[in-house]
């Protein structure tokens, strides 16, 4: 049955949704129109997903990185959904700019052009010259981009909770598409308010100005706002076009080699990554690698970036314990843990990964199937690693097509290695372990008082221990068939004594001067021992021939 929580949760839901029913409407057109329910080739599912709106086009993008989920071909023409979007005309992206500004764009532009340079579900980028002359991209939101993903978004959130308020069926699977929804919120609320995206920009360039050859755009604060954002434009080649790259006298082995170990950088150094690292993210100007849309990102604290390279070394030395004490910090626990399940399952997951070379390993994909397994064991993977891992499922596929010698793994091993020497990694592991050292010290001098108090309990009694055993139904039913056949003799016993004293009176009525009751004892008596003398038998000779006891 459905619990109150639940009901209450159907309910605030259905008090605030104004608009799904509406939205439903609309969507049913659609999946009507484009006969959704047969002959969905890949080419379809994009024209219906575009037709759908943004949130739709969005979880395209998403599913475009899960070809262990969906058909390789539909993930490929989900690629297209990154920026194959018609674009707006000219004439309302003027409008957009001046709504957002609450003044003319003259006032900040000398010019736009009015061609733009791209177009996505969210957003498209013109190029313009401020007043000053510099030449900068200018991202401009769609109108009513944010008020369609927000119904979109509600509609879902109804829906699953009617799921979830209507049948304890499928739980799993309902839990798994609630953070599904929850993630497509959260990374939406993120791309189309460009105060956040700008806020990306400013702190991965400055920490992307130590690295040498490595850049992104340069943020303009004051021209921009939550619908409008500027910034350098950065003209170069795409990261995927080889050839294009080759003719311009770019090492491709080089390159990969450098956008790796960037990204590697981000993750492990800076705790703050390009969550959506695909080749059209990543331009080539000159020699110089430049990072591009900055909408989604993700993040680590210090302590999450050390479990990451723990894991990373778990699998690259094929160490089960090491990277499931690195899981447990990095997940949410929601019910009860097998812990040895859960080993046994990581090591079998190892099995697969040890006969193969280190460069043939792939991170994402191991991170991923790591991700699936912990579902099974009530456990669910901190957000911030799961876009991690769909990551470095995309830049995988980045480097195996300009570079498919480079391998992901060996770099972040040398990486791990490189910053255990690291002076700063060091002093702060010496901080670490002085820290735990001084707890350790600290309940090493309470363990003579807790023992001290934890005999006394047991002696007064107020210690109790629960245990469950869990015993094999064949050792139970002979336990069972053990204790019936016991109950048996002892019923045969009473009878046979119980009739020795009735024939002792002279009770009436009398069968050839016995007591006819006693007689009927020892005919009782006689035949329950003969059935239990029996069933022994019989259990003794099952036992010989290892069969199923009775």
């Amino acid at each position: 049955m459905a619990t109150f929580e639940e009901f209450v949760k159907v309910a605030q839901i259905t008090i605030e949704d104004k608009t799904s029913h509406r939205r439903m409407n609309e969507i049913l057109h659609i999946m009507r129109e484009y006969h959704v329910l047969r002959d969905l080739t890949p080419a379809k599912a994009v024209e219906v997903l575009q037709a759908l709106g943004p949130t739709y086009v969005k979880i395209g993008q998403l599913m475009s990185n899960r070809s262990d989920l969906i058909p390789k071909a539909y993930c490929d023409a989900f690629e297209t959904l990154r920026d194959d979007a018609d674009p707006m005309p000219f004439p309302t992206v003027i409008e957009q700019i001046d709504r957002s500004y609450g003044k003319s764009w003259h006032e900040v532009f000398a010019s736009i052009d009015p061609v733009p340079l791209g177009a996505a579900s969210i957003a498209q980028v013109h190029k313009a010259q401020l007043l000053d002359g510099t030449t900068v991209a200018v991202k401009v939101r769609r109108p009513g981009v944010v008020e369609s993903m927000t119904e979109d978004i509600m509609l879902m959130k109804h829906l699953l909770a009617v799921a979830e308020f209507a049948s304890n069926a499928h739980r799993d699977t309902l839990l798994s598409l609630e953070g599904f929804v929850e993630e497509i919120e959260r990374t939406t609320k993120n791309e189309v308010d460009f105060t956040i995206e700008l806020g990306n920009l400013v702190r991965f360039h400055k920490e992307l100005a130590g690295e040498e050859g490595v850049t992104s755009p340069v943020p303009y604060p004051d021209c921009s706002t939550d619908a409008v954002l500027v910034m350098e434009f950065v003209q170069g080649t795409e990261i995927s076009k080889v050839d294009a790259l080759r003719a311009d006298g770019v090492d491709v082995d080089r390159l990969a080699m450098r956008v790796c170990q960037s990204y590697v950088t981000q993750v492990l150094d800076h705790g703050f990554f390009h969550a959506d690292p695909h080749p059209g993210n990543i331009l080539v100007r000159g020699k110089e690698i430049v990072w591009i849309d900055l909408g989604m990102v993700g993040s680590l604290t210090a302590s999450e970036r050390m479990l990451v390279g723990k894991v990373f070394t778990a699998v690259a030395t094929d160490d089960t314990y090491l990277l499931k004490e690195a899981i447990m910090g990095l997940v949410r626990v929601t019910g009860p843990v097998d812990h040895g399940a859960l080993l046994d399952a990581l090591s079998r997951l190892l099995e697969e990964y040890s006969t193969a070379e280190l460069k043939d390993i792939n991170v994402g994909i191991v991170m991923t199937e790591i991700i699936e397994l912990l579902r099974d064991q009530n456990m669910i993977m901190e957000s911030s690693v799961t876009m991690l891992a769909r990551g470095f499922v995309t830049i995988e596929g980045v480097i195996a097509q300009i570079s498919p010698k480079t391998s992901v793994i060996e770099i972040i091993s040398k990486h791990v290695i490189a910053q255990q020497a690291d002076p700063k990694y060091v002093a702060q592991r010496a901080v670490d372990l002085m820290i735990h050292s001084a707890g350790a010290v600290e309940a090493l001098a309470k363990l003579p008082t807790q023992l001290s108090n934890t005999l006394e309990m047991i002696d007064r009694g107020q210690i109790k221990v629960n245990g469950d055993l869990d015993v094999s139904s064949r050792i139970l039913a002979t336990a069972y068939a053990s204790v019936g056949r016991l109950s048996l003799a002892l019923l045969s016993a009473g009878l046979f004594l119980g009739s020795s004293i009735l024939c002792t009176t002279n009770m009436q009525p009398q069968l050839l001067g016995v007591p006819l009751l006693g007689v009927l004892g020892y005919v009782g008596a006689f035949v329950l021992g003969a059935f239990t003398v029996f069933r022994i038998m019989v259990s003794r000779h099952r036992l010989l021939n290892n069969e199923e006891p009775r």
